[in-house]
């Protein structure tokens, strides 16, 4: 089975971060973060996932190794040990020519210092430059206001609101992505 997702970079930085595939050596960073209740819960699963060793293991085999259709990147601190603190997942969008993202960032002293920022708009400077794609959407709870907050900040308009009314996609075009740097750069 063919990849239906555009080719997309494996690795790209900043000076803050870098986001790269995700190995087997991530797996104890990735089952922490998982299995956390504070950290989950800003992305609709109050009560962790709760995976063990064999949980890991299987996810690895469906998600990694047969990387069908989605990528999964680690976020790692751009130091010499590329710490890990996040991971950031792209998935096939059902619409051409667009990716769905999901970002958290794991380790909870990191939160509120940027790093989600710079991950999201290092990937979409990226993927944009080179024409992988003209869109990102995301898929959010509507009561996590921080990221909500966030994603606007960068461009991201809501696009629908679920039937459910709990959550909500936002998108990112190009030429909204454009237009914040822009307005960033030309407002003092």
């Amino acid at each position: 089975m063919t990849n239906p997702l555009p080719p997309l970079p494996e690795r790209v930085a900043n000076k803050r971060v870098v986001i790269r595939l995700s190995t087997r050596s991530d797996a104890p960073f990735l089952q922490k973060w998982w299995n956390d209740p504070n950290v989950m819960k800003p992305g609709g699963d109050p009560d962790g996932m709760q995976y063990d060793d064999d949980d890991m293991e299987a996810w690895f085999q469906r998600n990694v190794d047969n990387r069908n259709g989605a990528y999964h990147y680690v976020i790692c601190l751009h130091d010499p040990n590329e710490t890990p603190i996040g991971e950031f997942y792209i998935t096939c969008d059902d619409r051409p020519g667009a990716i769905e993202v999901a970002i958290l960032i794991g380790e909870t002293h990191l939160w509120g210092q940027g790093y989600a920022r710079d991950a999201i708009e290092t990937y979409a400077a990226t993927v944009f430059a080179s024409g992988s794609c003209d869109a990102m959407r995301v898929n959010m709870p509507r009561d996590n206001l921080r990221a909500i907050g966030l994603f606007e900040s960068i461009g991201f308009d809501v696009e629908h609101i679920w039937a459910n009314g709990e959550f909500q996609t936002m998108i990112l075009t190009q030429a909204a992505y454009e237009y914040e740097l822009y307005k960033r750069e030309n407002t003092g």
